[in-house]
């Protein structure tokens, strides 16, 4: 259960035990982790968000706390390295007060970015024709999405699609590529003509409904910051709603070769 540290106690001691059954199943499961964290008491979501005065140490071992640059990039720490079967003890220090927080040890699953991979190649990967498909499809419109459509209004005429394959999060070349299944990577700026903005500021973005982005690199980055928005079209792009695009995978083998 989450808990609460004591009004200004400046070191407080939280024991937990290990039981040698439940020790040995942690120690042979590389998927399994003790989990700690801190976080807001409004938050609902339970992201970490470790206060600053905040320090820790298992077992007497000192532990890193990952603060990153904002408040979404906060870690959780992991004790499996740091503890035993049987009795153990969490020492908290803090140097103000931290009642706003609250403190929770879980067991957690912490798949390998690899097994996830590979499960995300057997169970999401998106067929070519379905792909040719969607180009198709893209064509057949008369314009870009987003525009007003082929039914006389004005529109752009669309006569190539541009795909970079470069993943956006590294800027390196994609291995494997992947998109969120809603993705459509479509943003519309709207403005007003005559605005003042030299060029004026009513114009269009649009990314190509195409656009991959390496899958490792992606899974890499919201592994622990767990935002898993789409570095395209910053859309949400869950786990489960990952997809494998075969034809552009396809190509990227045909350019290595």
């Amino acid at each position: 259960e989450p808990f609460r540290l004591q009004h200004n106690l400046a070191v407080s001691n939280h024991v937990f035990q290990l039981r040698d059954s439940v020790y040995k199943t942690l120690m042979m499961r590389p998927d399994l982790e003790l989990q700690f964290k801190c976080y807001h008491h409004e938050d609902r979501q339970m992201n970490t968000n470790w206060p600053a005065s905040v320090q820790v140490s298992v077992n007497a071992t000192p532990l890193t706390i990952e603060r990153g640059d904002n408040k979404t990039s906060h870690k959780p720490l992991y004790l499996k390295h740091v503890c035993q079967p049987g009795r153990n003890t969490i020492q908290i220090t803090v140097t103000a007060c931290c009642c706003s927080h609250l403190f929770v040890l879980q067991l957690v699953h912490r798949p390998s970015v690899r097994s996830v991979l590979q499960g995300l190649i057997k169970k999401r990967l998106l067929p070519a024709e379905h792909c040719i498909t969607k180009i198709k499809r893209n064509f057949s419109s008369g314009t870009i999405p987003g525009t007003p459509g082929p039914n006389g209004e004005d529109g752009v005429e669309q006569t190539a699609i541009k795909v970079s394959l470069k993943c956006p999060i590294t800027f390196r070349r994609i291995q494997l590529p992947a998109r969120g299944h809603d993705c459509r990577h479509i943003q519309v700026r709207v403005g007003v003509e005559g605005c003042g903005v030299s060029p004026p500021c009513c114009w269009l973005s649009h990314y190509s409904p195409l656009q991959c982005f390496d899958l490792e690199s992606y899974l890499q980055l919201n592994c622990e910051r767990g935002t898993w928005r789409c570095p395209v079209c910053n859309k949400t792009a869950l786990l489960e709603g990952l997809e494998v695009d075969q034809y552009m995978l396809g190509i990227l083998i045909y350019i290595q070769k």
